[in-house]
């Protein structure tokens, strides 16, 4: 359940963020930075074709089943939006690397 929830908000957001600020580099670093900047110690670095999002997420103390199954199906539906392929770099912190094809 937690992953169809999660791909399901990736998507509809995923959309509304590529209509606001584009499907390039820019525009995925910009709607993640718009989306996640409330995360404590959040931060984003650009590399390339790469941007690396990490901060301190209360998904995994308040609700960790979604966080395990939930974050990860919602940042890959987000990212094929942007034609980009992610992986979870690590949990604590919450970080993603979103690399673009």
């Amino acid at each position: 359940m937690e992953e169809s929830i999660g791909r399901f908000l990736g998507e509809v957001i995923a959309r509304r963020m590529v209509e606001k600020f584009g499907n390039d580099i820019e525009g995925l670093k910009n709607s993640l930075d718009y989306l996640f900047s409330w995360e404590r110690d959040f931060k984003l670095e650009v590399e390339g074709n790469t941007v690396i999002s990490s901060g301190l997420c209360p998904i995994k103390r308040f609700y960790p089943r979604y966080c395990e199954k939930g974050c990860l199906a919602f940042a890959e539906k987000f990212a094929e939006q942007f034609k980009a392929k992610v992986e979870r770099v690590s949990i604590d912190p919450c970080t993603f690397k979103f690399t673009l094809e």
